[in-house]
């Protein structure tokens, strides 16, 4: 008889508890108000689960606690919780205070449902896949909290824009980072995450945050400590009224990540150490620029920061125009990003990312400038909200490095060519995204028929990467002409697929050759924590476009970025591959059996080529559905050309006198002529 297998606890199984918990949960207490709950209950049974993580007296001890009479238990969790704070003040301080069972949860047998379903978890390191298990959990636990209630979503940032920042500002170890708006702390947990994929240590990381809403406060200090990040500074604050001061001047740091509410109040009177505002008072219903400028002066001279505002920053006048012309002259923009609409929780509106510099400005090749980049379509649609995804990172990433030109997508702009507009620093005035619309309509071809071939011959570099010649597809009519074939232009769009075949099955085989390649790297650092090196990454991502691009069918971004959505949604695969080799991967895929494997067999007894095999299936299927969306398109440009001009008014006319003829001889016929 087989033994069964039980794996350690992943981050996926221990969220789905959570939320389990929660729904226990529903109709006693409010969806903003769980976390109150449940937050306390998991660092109350990690404690006791893990020795020497916190001094845990008896009082806080999970037996003791389970030991007691449903009726007791809520005056039970209160003292265990306070023992607990009050032997951990250094780590704890203050955590619980609000903290009371008996006014939270009256009833006796919904608080003996959760001890019960909290009871058997073995939150110990030993049964933890991975050592940020219970972190990662809790933030995805807040996450769904946050988008089933607006007000709870006003607090937490999409983990995709706080990436977005942390890659932009690219902390370094031994640096300082700073978020003065700081919520469930995602900026923060991004920031260490950079440096940990970026061959650092985040214990090399100091972390300081400000945060003036209690509730939100507690949940971010409860997220860096249950991801096990010590070295952090978290108080409750408002940082325009308190700013965080050092020898009687507001504090500075190497890094500064925000997403401050958008147009919230303030009142003038009240901001403490306004020499910081050195470029102007904003109306006090709109205190956007009055964070920007806040994080302005919390950089070093040599800082970068990266703030989340809306997009009336960008263009309102007035005060905020002066501010704007101020922050320019002085150099201290960087970059100006606007992200698409319905990212976040809390609301529906478009954002943007003002990227800032410290008082040195500008590094020397930038000054005098400012990069614009438009991703406002860099998202993909979900049915409650859009989503900033791995791939749309890394493209905005790339460009804002790459600091050059991009048709439609970015644009280095002059500081003199802001100022001829006034310092409006709309995105879209400098960044033109309809460079996609159709040339305005061929009258002559219209007229009389065929097709300008200065419109198909621009596209013959992307049919002929999947293989079709334009003579395939058009007979000739001249020298600025081209036909339809004779089987009409529906019938030759059927075909393009067909046409397309033999190089989508040549690329598909490219990039598992590829794969091929590279599995000896997986192989060699299996189990050896050596796998998520930025060198090892860097390498995969050139011979990855190396190997791809001269073929043509899919460009660099397309290439980056698949690889990049690939090793985000593979990341705990890849991990577990990193730290406990190839058994730890198959281990884990018997415990959670992920969707994306399909049928697949995966056991102890398949070895190692078969998780390479999965891990390369997964990478292929994804490029193959991107090349099949590429050849789509070339099929929708197409039938775009036909319904533009397969029809001319000569061909109209022609079926109107052919008409008109049988209508004549059908009534000469019944003798009315």
């Amino acid at each position: 008889m087989n033994e069964t297998r039980v794996g350690p606890l992943t981050t996926e199984a221990l969220e789905r508890l959570l939320t389990q918990a929660a729904e226990m949960l529903r109709g006693d207490l409010r969806a903003p108000d769980y976390d109150e709950v449940i937050a306390p209950l998991l660092v109350l049974k990690r404690a006791s689960d893990q020795p020497g993580l916190l001094s845990v007296p008896d009082l806080a001890r999970w037996s003791h606690v389970v030991a007691h009479h449903p009726r007791e238990l809520g005056e039970v969790l209160n003292r265990a919780l306070w023992a607990l704070e009050e032997s951990n003040p250094g780590q704890l301080k203050g955590l619980f205070d609000r903290v009371d069972f008996n006014r939270r949860i009256p009833s006796p047998s919904t608080l003996q449902r959760l001890i019960s379903h909290f009871d058997p978890l073995l939150l110990s390191d030993d049964h933890l896949e991975f050592a940020d298990v219970l972190g990662r959990a809790y933030d995805g636990f807040l996450s769904s909290v946050s988008l089933s209630d607006r007000r709870s979503g006003e607090f937490y940032t999409p983990r995709a824009v706080c990436s977005l920042l942390a890659e932009l500002v690219q902390p370094q170890a031994g640096q300082s980072v700073y978020d003065p708006c700081a919520g469930s702390a995602g900026m923060l947990l991004q920031a260490a995450h950079y440096v940990e994929q970026h061959d650092g240590s985040e214990a090399d990381l100091a972390l300081y945050g400000q945060e003036k809403n209690n509730a939100a406060w507690f949940n971010g200090t409860l997220n860096l400590f249950l991801h096990g990040i010590k070295d952090t500074s978290v108080s409750v604050g408002d940082c325009l009224v308190d700013p965080l001061l050092e020898n009687g001047n507001v504090r500075q740091f190497d890094r500064a990540l925000a997403a401050p509410p958008f147009s919230m109040k303030y009142v003038r009177q009240e901001v403490g150490s306004p020499e910081r505002m050195k470029y102007g008072w904003t109306p006090s219903a709109n205190a956007d620029l009055m964070f920007v400028q806040h994080v302005l002066a919390a950089l070093r001279p040599d800082g970068v920061g990266a703030v989340v505002v809306p997009h009336g920053v960008l263009f309102r006048g007035g005060a905020e125009a002066e501010i704007r012309r101020g922050i320019i002259e002085d150099g201290r923009l960087e970059a100006v990003i606007g992200i698409g609409p319905n990212v976040f929780h809390n609301t529906g509106i478009p954002a943007c990312i003002l990227v800032l510099r410290g008082a040195q400005g500008l590094p020397g090749n930038r000054r005098g400038s400012a990069l614009f980049i438009n991703a406002e379509h860099e998202v993909t649609s979900g049915r409650a909200k859009n989503r900033l995804e791995p791939q749309h990172v890394e493209r905005i990433v790339e460009s804002f490095q790459g600091w050059e030109d991009i048709p439609g997508f970015a644009r280095v702009v002059s500081v003199d060519d802001i100022s001829t507009h006034d310092f409006n620093l709309n995105i879209r005035r400098y960044v033109d995204t309809n460079l996609s619309e159709e040339p305005l309509l061929d009258v002559r071809a219209a007229l009389t028929g065929g097709v300008p071939k200065e419109e198909i011959v621009p596209a013959g570099d992307k049919f002929g990467a999947f293989g079709i010649d334009l003579d395939d597809l058009f007979q000739p009519n001249g020298s600025h002409y081209a036909d339809f074939l004779e089987e009409g232009y529906e019938a030759t769009a059927a075909r393009i697929p067909e046409l397309a075949a033999d190089l989508e099955h040549d690329f598909i085989f490219c990039s598992r050759n590829w794969w091929r390649q590279q599995e000896h790297l997986f192989a060699e650092v299996a189990g050896t924590n050596r796998l998520f090196t930025s060198a090892l990454r860097s390498q995969l991502r050139s011979s990855f476009c190396a190997d791809l691009m001269p073929m043509g069918t899919l460009d660099e971004h397309q290439l980056t970025g698949v690889l990049a959505s690939w090793w985000s949604d593979h990341e705990d695969d890849l991990r577990s591959l990193n730290q406990r080799g190839f058994a730890g991967v198959i281990d884990r895929w018997e415990t959670t059996r992920p969707i994306w494997l399909g049928t697949s067999h995966v056991t102890f007894e398949s070895g190692n080529a078969c998780v390479l095999d999965a891990l390369g299936d997964d990478l292929c299927s994804r490029i193959r559905q991107l090349v099949v969306m590429e050849r789509q398109s070339l099929v929708e440009k197409y039938l775009s050309w036909g319904d533009r001009y397969a029809t001319s008014l000569a061909d109209l006319e022609r079926r109107y006198e052919t008409a008109a003829a049988r209508l004549k001889a059908r009534m000469a016929a019944l003798g009315h002529m």
